[in-house]
């Protein structure tokens, strides 16, 4: 699909910029702009080519992470200067591989425009009446329909995994006699029984790589258990397995509801296909697919944060700590993942100061990173 070439540009604005990232990453990291001019006209107009790219980008965001959590974890946590600089490393990431696909396409004009164009078509496929509030509605309400992010393939999909992943937990005698256990910890949703939790998923992963009857559960656990070869860490599957017990109820209702929500999908996508022109309709399943795609790939590069955030912040707070230990009085106010970039800058020695504020000009490379 053809997309008007001034939409292909970096955007100058996003809506939803409430760290204040554009004024900050092109400056930063100006080559994210060439970045996203070189590889928008390659994919914002082509579904599958986004989730390819997509795929890549988050395959990289986490090597990358867990790279530079290993290095921060046995480096010189009291020595500013490493703060800062595994500060900037994971600026570096959040900004070429994570916030490109989590904000750049979705929150951007190509959003806009796949939004504008499906709310034009639905106004041409149902019927008109005299009540324009009421046609208006029911545009809206097709629309959100349509984009309604819980439907998107890939929360659908976990929601469909868990239910199937509890069903075949249960079925398992060894592991069955477990589940109690662990079902009444992750129900006191508390923190200090993480692991405690885990400690009863560390025994399950054994009984599922060893056991012979398990076949049917590595089978329906095959992407957690990828992920825990890929990143060397167990807590994908961990992650996945309490998520499933967490949200069993939400997890069958959802699934429950995704037959009557596919029906309704595609009575409006016969009705735009009676209505439409075949170039119109092209149009219409294009918006309608890449839309889509901009939902779940915020939902798949969102879940980053729960690991991402907490040791960023936790390095945060170790600089502040730092400062303040040296005598500087720091003015208190809240802070993101720019939180070094847009306050503790001004409480930097001066070679940090200019280190934090001088562009970097060296390409994104998972080698270098």
């Amino acid at each position: 699909m053809k997309i008007d070439e001034h939409l292909l540009k970096f955007p100058k604005y996003l809506p939803n910029d409430l760290e204040g990232l554009m004024f900050y990453y092109p400056e930063k990291f100006p080559l994210i702009v060439s970045d996203f001019e070189e590889v928008a006209p390659k994919i914002a107009g082509d579904p599958e080519a986004f989730r390819q790219y997509s795929d890549h980008v988050r395959d990289e965001l986490w090597a990358a992470y867990e790279k530079i959590k290993k290095d921060y974890e046995k480096g010189d946590q009291t020595n500013l200067e490493f703060l800062v600089g595994v500060d900037e490393r994971f600026s570096k990431i959040y900004c070429y591989r994570f916030w490109i696909i989590n904000y750049l396409f979705p929150d951007g004009p190509i959003h806009d425009f796949l939004v504008d164009n499906l709310k034009n078509l639905i106004r041409k496929f149902i019927d008109v009446t005299e009540d324009i509030e009421d046609f208006e509605q029911r545009v809206v309400r097709i629309q959100r329909d349509l984009l309604q992010s819980d439907y998107a393939d890939l929360y659908l999909q976990q929601a469909l995994d868990g239910v199937k992943a509890v069903e075949l937990l249960k079925a398992n005698k060894k592991i069955a006699e477990k589940l109690p256990t662990v079902t009444q910890l992750i129900d006191e949703h508390s923190h200090s029984n993480t692991e405690k939790i885990n400690s009863v998923w560390q025994e399950v992963y054994k009984i599922i790589k060893s056991d012979e009857d398990t076949v049917a559960l590595r089978e329906a656990m095959a992407v957690p258990l990828s992920q825990v070869e890929m990143r060397s860490s167990i807590l994908p599957l961990y992650n996945m397995l309490t998520h499933a017990i967490e949200f069993r109820e939400e997890n069958e209702q959802l699934t429950k509801r995704h037959g009557g929500m596919l029906g309704t999908i595609d009575k409006y996508k016969d009705l735009a296909r009676k209505e439409l022109t075949a170039e119109e309709y092209e149009l219409f399943e294009f918006c309608y697919e890449q839309a889509r795609n901009f939902s779940m790939y915020k939902d798949v590069m969102g879940a980053i944060d729960e690991v991402l955030l907490p040791l960023w912040f936790g390095l945060h707070r170790q600089i502040k700590k730092l400062l303040i230990d040296n005598g500087v009085k720091i003015r208190e106010r809240p802070t993101g993942p720019t939180a070094v970039s847009a306050h503790f800058v001004w409480y930097l020695p001066d070679e940090l100061k200019a280190k934090v504020m001088t562009p970097d000009l060296v390409p994104f490379s998972l080698e270098t990173i």
